[in-house]
């Protein structure tokens, strides 16, 4: 057996190595090959080396399958995560409006407008017969005097990009 091992080795994992393209992957691979040749009854093989490149494609084969359903766990807990967001920001939702209704009103046309009922900025300037520029600024304007009026109220937990993870309501608002 230490013969085969020696004898096969070096070109085992040059040949798993190409296939995987992580040394440690592939180091992992041809170990895992020498294991299952060991637990073989090597009497009854006829070709060693044909033997030892099947397990080796087999392992391969393994090892991308099982990283398949690594990915697919991996998105069903982001798609998870998202509905959490999703129900999470629906709930934000809810609260912003009354902070919407605070503000002057040429801000608060707008951001209704642009957030609550999702008109693009172009298509509000267009009709109410304004400057896209000037839209675009109040719009960023009201945005700012909101995010202050929400900032008194709750305390916002914010993920790596920005994103919404959490909020913790403050007693005296709301």
């Amino acid at each position: 057996m230490e013969q085969e091992i020696t004898a096969y080795y070096g070109p085992l994992l040059g040949f798993i190595k190409k296939r995987v393209h992580s040394q440690t992957d592939a180091e992992d691979l041809t170990q895992e090959v020498f294991l299952k040749l060991s637990k073989s009854s090597i009497s009854e093989i006829s070709n060693v080396k044909s033997w030892v490149y099947t397990i080796a494609k087999n392992s391969i084969i393994d090892h991308y399958r099982k990283k398949r359903v690594e990915l697919q766990d991996l998105e069903d807990k982001l798609h998870a995560e998202s509905e959490t967001d999703e129900a999470i920001i629906h709930e934000l939702s809810a609260c912003i409006l009354p902070f919407i209704e605070e503000l002057p009103k040429e801000y608060r046309k707008l951001l209704k407008m642009s957030e609550i009922d999702g008109i693009s900025q172009k298509a509000i300037a267009a009709s109410l017969n304004m400057n896209y520029v000037t839209v675009r600024s109040k719009i960023q304007r009201g945005r700012q005097r909101l995010q202050a009026l929400f900032l008194e109220c709750c305390t916002v937990e914010k993920g790596g990009r920005g994103s919404i993870v959490g909020y913790i309501k403050k007693d005296n608002c709301c």
